[in-house]
């Protein structure tokens, strides 16, 4: 029972550790970590343990230019608060005051003449007291909310007195000064800062007339609600005209690169202390640095991410690839720990272009360029963002990229590096030159970065041999080496399976034709077209073209026989692995016979051997369909080429009608559909292997001198045609 557990927990342990996903996460994971550490050991700043007020013990260069913050904050603030407020008037504030000041005079009229009217309705009555009291109570109620409405208070005694004791006359005197006062006031500058001073300035004019005590009390009251200011700060001006001034270019003070921030024996000070704080050089405690790791950290994170993201949507094939992830990851792992160590005496001698040139010839361009950008910020945080080496990076990385992506020749690389070399020489005299750099500086620097190029280039052709083996990455080089005659199972199907041979040739030229026709990887198509029949090479004498005499086939059983052919995929597999053939050319190998149907020995099966419950799937390939453009092609241009050669009349249009209708059969039988293949490639493709076969078969003169042996070879060849056109020869293909 607990061996059966641990078994269990054995098995679950493997598959884990074999699940795809967890592998990228791995590999994810640790490139992450290992690049993190190399640029936070770059980054980290020479730490220096001074203490504010103290004497320095050092003379602090600054390594890069850095901003006074304190000296630069007391500038700013200074000037700014040396602006004046701006200020605009408040449109019809003045008619508003004098409106109000009618409405309350109006309101206190017919407050007045309210309560006569009532008063003179009960004269005479014997509850005159009564009702009299009732009548200002009721008129002062109404009076009360009516000037609250214009956000007037008036004190109880105060709003007796002008609803049943102040005559028309006294009204109207007191509003006469209110008005006056009122309006000599409003002429002048009221604002939210001076309007108690106004609201004083009324009250002492209003003080200062020639009115009752009683109406002077209401005066004084009223002067606390009626003024409004008439003028106010123009906030965004204003703050427009401080923001301008606090952050004018001359309120910085910056010390620049290789200038001294304090010298042995200077006194520490406020704003010296936040310069060493600014640029990471301050020991404060013997403690980690957390906050500057964390960045650190942050920026790797989120580079990684971008990284990721952008292979997940446009470079899956790396994405999903766990030897291409390894290989992307000891690239940028191996750029970057150069840069840690070659920056220290020049960022213009840090070889990232060898990242970009690699990765574009063995992965993917678009990917090269998208790493040169993460490579360029992560560098970047260990040579202090040096501008001259990120222009240079960026730039100079992605025409390398380009430039590489189609070599497939070692001379080609050597020239790209001398463009290189001379793409740098020319960025980094220009940066020179646009900042009056002197002589000296700019041929250093000059010689700094071609020598930097030629490296770098130096350095890619040398590794690429190793990295192209080592990680079974298919490059052009490589796909040239694979083509040469001289290859190993080349040669041994040249020698063991001529027919073959001879064969797989053919089907490259019509698959290089057609896949460049799409827009393809036309030599791909064209290797994996000589490498996709080598399975054959276990039986060689099994297959038709091979055959010099006997055919094995006649003594088997149907079943067997397709059992044979179909085996030729797997065996070409296990074969193209034992000779480390790079895998896109092995997915051709298993993908270019898809799961089509052995038809000559499903038919002999059915007919011949007359079986009973014959299953289509028995006789069918167990291959994978076409995936890519290329392994696509590679499959039509085998059927064709098997087709065609045993045409016995090979005209154009017949050759032409067969193309289309073998391209038909695979499309209806869906062997096309996982590949990305539209019916114009399909078109393009059709056009480009007749454009192949017009030049093979094309008309030849006769010649009467030798036209009786021309007879008996064309019997011969009419002989070998009838043969082939058999259904088996096509099934043994």
């Amino acid at each position: 029972m607990t061996k059966d557990k641990d078994r269990s927990n054995n098995g679950s342990k493997k598959a884990f550790y074999k699940n795809k996903r967890i592998q990228r996460l791995f590999i994810a994971a640790a490139a992450i970590v290992l690049a993190f550490l190399i640029v936070l050991n770059g980054a980290t700043p020479r730490k220096y343990r001074v203490t504010l007020g103290a004497i320095s013990e050092y003379d602090i260069i600054s390594p890069r230019d850095i901003v006074n913050t304190v000296k630069t904050e007391e500038n700013a603030k200074k000037a700014a608060s040396q602006v004046s407020p701006v200020m605009r008037d408040i449109p019809n504030a003045p008619i508003e005051v004098i409106n109000l000041v009618d409405k309350l005079f109006f309101l206190i009229n017919d407050a007045q003449n309210t309560y006569k009217s009532k008063i003179s309705s009960i004269t005479g009555s014997r509850r005159y007291e009564e009702l009299a009291s009732n009548a200002l109570s009721e008129t002062k109620a109404a009076f009360v909310e009516s000037i609250g409405e214009l956000g007037i208070k008036l004190e109880d005694a105060q709003i007796d007195y002008l609803i049943s004791n102040a005559g028309e006359e006294d009204i109207n005197s007191l509003e006469v000064v209110i008005r006056s006062k009122v309006n000599d006031i409003m002429r002048k500058d009221i604002t939210e800062d001076n309007l108690e001073e106004r609201k004083n300035e009324l009250k002492d004019a209003i003080f200062n007339s020639e009115i009752k005590y009683e109406l002077k009390n209401v005066g004084l009251t009223v002067s606390d609600f009626v003024l409004k200011p008439n003028r106010t700060i123009d906030e965004e001006l204003t703050k427009a005209r401080r923001d301008a001034a606090y952050n004018d270019p001359r309120n910085i003070e910056t010390i620049k690169k290789g200038q001294k921030i304090l010298s042995a024996g200077d006194i520490v000070t406020e704003d010296k202390l936040q310069v060493l704080e600014d640029l990471n050089l301050l020991e404060t405690t013997s403690r980690f640095d957390f906050a500057f790791a964390g960045g650190i950290l942050a920026i790797i994170l989120f580079l990684s991410l971008l990284l990721i993201l952008y292979m997940h949507n446009f470079c899956k094939k790396v994405y999903y690839n766990r030897t291409d992830l390894i290989l992307l990851s000891v690239v940028i792992l191996m750029i970057l720990f150069i840069a840690r160590w070659v920056h220290e005496y020049s960022p213009l001698i840090i070889p990232i272009f060898i990242a970009t040139m690699l990765i574009s010839i063995l992965l993917d361009l678009r990917l090269a360029i998208m790493v040169n950008v993460v490579l360029t910020v992560a560098i970047s945080l260990m040579i202090n963002n040096d501008f001259k080496f990120i222009y240079m990076a960026l730039v100079t990385g992605t025409f390398s990229a380009f430039i590489v992506s189609k070599a497939n020749k070692r001379n080609r690389l050597s020239l790209a590096g001398i463009i290189v070399s001379a793409i740098n020489v020319l960025l980094v005299a220009a940066i020179n030159i646009m900042y009056k750099t002197g002589w000296e500086i700019l041929l250093k620097e000059c010689a700094l970065v071609f020598a930097n190029g030629i490296m770098s280039m130096v350095i890619t052709i040398g590794l690429l041999p190793f990295l192209e083996s080592t990680f079974n990455v298919i490059t052009p080089l490589r796909l040239l080496e694979l083509a040469n005659p001289n290859q190993p199972l080349l040669k041994r199907l040249l020698m063991e399976a001529p027919g073959t041979y001879h064969h797989s040739l053919m089907v490259g030229n019509l698959a290089e034709a057609a896949t460049e026709a799409i827009g393809g990887n036309a030599l791909l198509a064209r290797v994996g077209a000589y490498f996709h029949d080598i399975g054959k090479l276990k039986r060689p004498n099994f297959f038709m073209e091979n055959q010099m005499s006997g055919n094995p086939h006649d003594d088997m059983t149907a079943n067997l026989s397709a059992l044979v052919i179909t085996s030729h995929i797997h065996d070409g597999n296990e074969m193209a692995k034992k000779y480390k053939i790079p895998l896109p050319i092995r997915d051709i190998i298993l993908q270019h016979h898809g799961t089509t149907l052995v038809k000559y020995f499903y038919h002999k099966a059915k007919t011949t051997e007359k079986l009973e419950n014959v299953e289509e799937e028995n006789f069918r390939y167990d291959g994978v369909k076409p995936t890519t453009k290329e392994a696509a092609v590679v499959m039509l241009a085998d059927s064709v080429e098997a087709a065609v050669r045993s045409m016995p009349d090979k005209t154009e249009a017949k050759i032409e009608e067969l193309i289309r209708k073998i391209i038909k059969d695979k499309l209806d039988d869906g062997q096309l559909d996982n590949c990305s293949l539209t019916l114009k490639d399909l078109d393009s493709i059709a056009k480009a292997f007749m454009k192949v076969f017009s030049g093979v078969f094309h008309s030849r003169e006769e010649y009467p001198d030798i036209k009786k042996k021309e007879d008996s070879v064309e019997d011969v060849n009419n002989e070998n045609e009838q043969k082939d056109q058999n259904p088996k020869t096509e099934s043994l293909e």
